[in-house]
């Protein structure tokens, strides 16, 4: 049986504490590598040699919002998790593709990790649940 490292997960956050938070969770999901970008620059030029196992995205980093970054993982079948504030209430949001999922900020970190197992089955880990009070804190701001 062969025993290869998993692709990385992208992760695009351009907040600090929540990109660590979310860092964090995905560990709990069983991802130890995780390369985490706050530009779409940036992240642009990571797609060009690499290809996530999944990805986990904000609608808007530093740049420019992140339609552009979601169509080239929807072209690549990457699963990938959209992790913001930014919702339409039409339902028709660019980044709905047919291997995504929604989590409004701040999340429940169980429904996160249960959302990051169901794009990526075959990575389950059991692990305990992180607070999600510390995370709700620091995005109360908004």
């Amino acid at each position: 049986m062969e025993n290869r490292e998993h692709e990385p997960v992208l992760l695009l956050e351009d907040q600090a504490l929540i990109a660590i938070y979310m860092e964090e969770l995905l560990h709990e999901a069983g991802f130890d590598n995780i390369s985490t970008l706050s530009s779409c620059a940036a992240a642009a030029e990571w797609l060009q040699k690499n290809t996530p196992e999944l990805a986990v995205i904000e609608t808007r980093l530093r740049d420019e919002p992140c339609d552009a970054i979601a169509a080239v993982l929807n072209q690549r079948g990457v699963p990938y998790i959209v992790h913001s504030v930014e919702r339409d209430g039409s339902g028709n949001h660019p980044y709905m593709g047919t291997k995504c999922k929604w989590i409004d900020k701040p999340c429940d970190p169980d429904e996160f990790v249960k959302a990051v197992k169901e794009c990526v089955p075959s990575r389950r880990k059991p692990a305990p649940a992180a607070s999600g009070i510390q995370y709700q804190e620091q995005c109360h701001h908004r």
